[in-house]
């Protein structure tokens, strides 16, 4: 296993299950807020109504996407694929009608186009080396004119922090502003974005602890370019 893999394969193979152990709980409780669901709510529905697919980055075990099914009645493929081959089989006995893979951010298990891409609180755990290759693979996910919704860490600069929940080898979580990696492309528009407090998920306006605040945007594809005369 090389150092630029070592990272994305201990998620997939232990770390991601233990993360879903912990959590699976709290992510399940009822009147649980997504900070993703609500930022599609603000589409309108002339715009929702053109959606036929969706796939979910970092599903878990697909209450995400099964909430979406509910508010975007349009959606005709539901896909999701997560780290943890846990989440996927609690899921995949849950929700039924929902296409559940394991597979990673860099690698996913489906070729698209989707409509929408949604993404939460998953970047930050892609080892550096890989993450280029993450983000080529995100967008090759995306039809273009489709919708990007993005969540994830925002503190002051970007950042790297020993994860906690292991000592027995060398794991990091890496936070910055990911949506500057897709609008820098080009290809992308931001057309709404929030920004709250990770552990209460309380939005708003006020002070928020550094590596606390996060934020979620909704970006917008298009590969056409505006052409220039002259």
């Amino acid at each position: 296993m090389s150092n630029a893999q070592q990272q994305d394969r201990i998620f997939a193979d232990t770390e991601g299950n233990a993360w879903y152990r912990r959590n699976a709980a709290a992510m399940a409780a009822a009147g649980k807020g997504d900070a993703l669901l609500n930022m599609a709510s603000l589409l309108p529905e002339d715009r929702r109504a053109g959606f036929r697919s969706i796939c979910d980055i970092g599903c878990s075990s697909g209450d995400r996407l099964a909430r979406f099914a509910s508010n975007f009645p349009t959606l005709e493929t539901l896909c999701g694929f997560d780290a943890s081959a846990e989440a996927v089989a609690a899921g995949m006995q849950q929700f039924p009608h929902l296409d559940l893979r394991q597979g990673l951010a860099g690698d996913p298990p489906f070729e698209g186009p989707f409509d929408i891409i949604t993404i939460g609180f998953v970047l930050h755990w892609v080892d550096r080396r890989l993450l280029a290759r993450t983000i080529a693979a995100i967008d090759g996910l995306l039809a273009d004119g489709g919708v990007l919704i993005l969540s994830d860490f925002l503190p002051d600069r970007p950042c790297a922090r020993r994860y906690h929940h292991r000592d027995d080898v060398s794991l990091f979580t890496f936070k910055q502003d990911y949506a500057l990696a897709f609008t820098g492309l080009g290809l992308y528009r931001e057309i709404a974005r929030t920004t709250f407090d990770h552990s209460s998920m309380a939005s708003g306006v006020g002070p928020s602890d550094d590596q606390e605040r996060a934020f979620c945007t909704m970006l917008v594809k298009s590969t056409h370019y505006p052409e220039v005369l002259g």
